[in-house]
């Protein structure tokens, strides 16, 4: 079976090595051409095809570049989570040591993986977690320093309370499948899947191959309460968010930055409308189960 490896070396702790890696997908039964997502070489390849399998190794940041503009979504596509947050990898169920990932993915069973479409003044732009306006994604825009893994997410959880903290609300309107939502909110995400940030469940019903939105807001009335839950046990206990699910939705962006994924966008000199929907396709991930 033919296959690309699509790697980014510094990604997270950067455990793994090329060859591990390529001798990994050989055992597995897999003939693998490497490419070094550092480099742009990957995406000539990914334009021609001839291939059945797309191994992406990275972070988040790598897996968004890489899979919202393969071409062909018909391929097979393998995340093997090797960031710091792994938000896409987590939400898809995939867990575990890359290379025993990488020993069950031939048996592995495909889920849809859904890409999100965002339009607004600076064109069209493909998200795989979602758009943002807000707190957070000025957290997204600021960044954490270079840390271990399980630093970086405390500290970009801290990030994202001391955010809040300063915060001002403002008046935001969406109409989400004909529904209006309107009223003064810190902040609005638009998911695709489930997690966002510094590896924040901030949609727990979130599915990642629906086809559906959610559209989670924050109500000035509760910003408290949201710090109050960053800074106890995000991991254990429900989130104070409202929540709905569409297909589309708008809204009017008048100020602050707004992000798509990680790319952040400062404010429009003038109010602008930013659409954002589920794509028709989706991809085919495989989501092998590493043994415990």
């Amino acid at each position: 079976m033919r296959a690309f490896l699509l790697h980014n070396p510094s990604a997270g702790s950067g455990s793994h090595t090329r060859e591990e890696l390529l001798n990994a997908l050989e055992r597995a039964g897999f003939f693998t051409r490497y490419f070094s997502t550092k480099n742009d070489d990957y995406k000539e390849a990914l334009a021609r095809g001839s291939v059945e399998l797309i191994v992406i190794v990275g972070g988040d940041g790598t897996v968004g570049k890489i899979a919202r503009n393969i071409p062909d979504r018909t391929v097979a596509v393998a995340i093997l989570p090797g960031g710091t947050a792994n938000n896409v990898a987590r939400s898809l169920d995939i867990k575990g040591d890359i290379l025993g990932l990488i020993e069950k993915l031939k048996e592995s069973p495909r889920k849809r993986l859904d890409i999100g479409c965002a339009t607004g003044p600076w064109g069209s732009w493909k998200f795989l977690e979602s758009v943002g306006w807000g707190a957070l994604a000025k957290v997204v825009d600021i960044g954490v320093p270079d840390n271990s893994r399980e630093v970086q997410i405390a500290e970009g959880r801290e990030l994202f309370a001391e955010i809040l903290e300063s915060a001002t609300p403002s008046r935001v309107c969406l109409d989400a499948d004909g529904h209006r939502i309107e009223g003064d909110f810190v902040f609005v995400e638009i998911l695709n899947i489930g997690m966002t940030g510094p590896r924040v469940m901030i949609s727990p019903s979130a599915e990642a191959g629906d086809g559906l939105l959610d559209i989670v807001y924050l109500p000035a009335a509760r910003k408290q309460e949201m710090i109050d839950w960053l800074r106890s046990a995000p991991d254990a206990t429900p989130i104070p968010l409202d929540e709905i699910k569409a297909r589309k939705v708008t809204f009017s962006w008048t100020d602050g930055p707004l992000r798509v994924d990680d790319e952040v966008f400062d404010a429009p000199k003038l109010p602008s409308q930013v659409h954002v929907e589920i794509e028709q396709e989706g991809l085919r991930v495989c989501v092998p189960r590493a043994e415990d």
